[in-house]
């Protein structure tokens, strides 16, 4: 998936989630691992409700690599604070 796909991926329905993906996709996308790169496009593929859930840590996945991409968003969001 091109750059620019993925970047479009990362707008979603609420300016939260935004701010997170984009936010997500700026700092770290660009310098991952392939591995990192495909589990945050699966971590897109989800539905936002989901994806809110993942990201308050409510529930995790049976993939740990995308629960792994949600806890550096997570801790992301936390820095600097």
């Amino acid at each position: 998936m091109e750059d620019k796909e993925v970047l479009w991926k990362c707008r979603r329905g609420t300016k939260e989630l935004d701010i997170l993906m984009t936010g997500f996709y700026h700092k770290f996308y660009k310098t991952a691992s392939k591995t990192q790169q495909d589990s945050f496009i699966k971590l897109l593929s989800l539905e936002d409700p989901i994806l809110y859930d993942l990201l308050l840590n409510k529930i995790s996945l049976k993939d740990i690599a995308v629960n792994e991409i949600a806890d550096m968003i997570r801790n992301m969001s936390f820095e600097g604070k």
